[in-house]
């Protein structure tokens, strides 16, 4: 379903199943996914299970392959009940483009499973009742991972787009309440469904796990965000030049609420004022930083600026 950096996932992994590797990536059966292998035997689906399941890693395997191509590499690929999760054991910095891109690869991904498909239909090498099953799924877990629900594949393009408006931590904020916002209609519109018939458990729990994954992406963006102002300067080095990006703030307001505001791909000047409006100092992008990491993330912007500028 998506693509995630986390830190510690080594122990977190040992609660699956590896089943081997491919490129050195591990994949990982969760425990509820071979709970579910099991209940498909008895039903007598397994056949269509094992389809499904190799839909979402091809899937997931597509975030992989695309993200090495911008430095990323994802250690692991965890197979749920209700889709995948690429995830590496270390924190990479946030790059919106990036991101939009790796999170489209898995549904564009779908996409040309089915045209290839669609292609074989006529040769009739697969049997019809198949080929239409692996298209119906291919089109569901395509589509619905293009719902703008973080942290579905939707969500995190949603992120990446607000990442250049609003800042990361704010982005991924407002994401994140997108996402649970969207989970709890999903998980009505499921339960209703269900109710009257129409619908399957499954809708209202993967809508759980939806609301779920959306909080705890939201409780680790403080942790990104710090490490992604760590690298904030090697933006400027490695571009040569940057757009600028004005901020006025008052003197007393701290540095913490300053970074909030701090945009990837743009250079932060920051505009101290008084009450009257006047400039009174100007701090850059790096001294603000320098300072969240130095002084403390309480100190007031007053202490960090020089004088204003003499254009004359």
């Amino acid at each position: 379903m998506g693509c995630a950096t986390r830190a510690g996932g080594d122990g977190r992994w040992r609660q699956g199943m590896q089943v081997g590797r491919i490129g050195g990536i591990r994949i990982v059966f969760n425990p509820f996914f071979l709970i579910l292998l099991i209940l498909l035997g008895i039903a007598g689906h397994l056949p269509r299970g094992l389809v499904l399941f190799g839909i979402v890693f091809l899937h997931e395997l597509a975030h992989t392959l695309v993200a090495s191509a911008y430095g990323v590499q994802f250690s692991t690929i965890e197979l749920f009940p209700f889709g995948g999760v690429a995830s590496s054991e270390e924190f990479h910095d946030p790059d919106p483009f990036a991101e939009a891109i790796i999170a489209l690869a898995g549904p564009l991904t779908n996409g040309v499973l089915c045209i290839l498909a669609m292609a074989v239909a006529p040769y009739e090498v697969v049997p019809a009742q198949w080929l239409e099953y692996f298209l119906r799924a291919n089109c569901v877990i395509g589509l619905f991972n293009l719902m703008p629900a973080f942290p579905l594949d939707g969500g995190r393009v949603l992120r990446a787009y607000l990442a250049l408006k609003l800042g990361y931590r704010r982005a991924t904020e407002r994401a994140a309440f997108i996402g649970r916002v969207l989970a709890v209609v999903l998980g009505a519109a499921g339960a209703a469904g269900v109710y009257y018939g129409f619908a399957s458990i499954s809708l209202p729990i993967l809508a759980f796990f939806i609301y779920l994954s959306a909080g705890r992406e939201q409780r680790m963006a403080g942790y990104v965000f710090v490490r992604y102002l760590t690298r904030k300067q090697q933006e400027l080095e490695e571009a040569g030049v940057l757009p600028a990006e004005q901020l006025v703030a008052y003197g007393d307001v701290p540095v913490k609420d300053i970074v909030r505001y701090f945009v990837p791909k743009r250079y932060h000047v920051v505009l101290m004022i008084n009450a009257a409006g006047d400039v009174e100092g100007v701090a850059t992008e790096m001294e603000v930083v320098t300072s969240f990491f130095e002084q403390g993330i309480d100190t007031p912007l007053e202490a960090v600026v020089g004088s204003p500028p003499d254009f004359s």
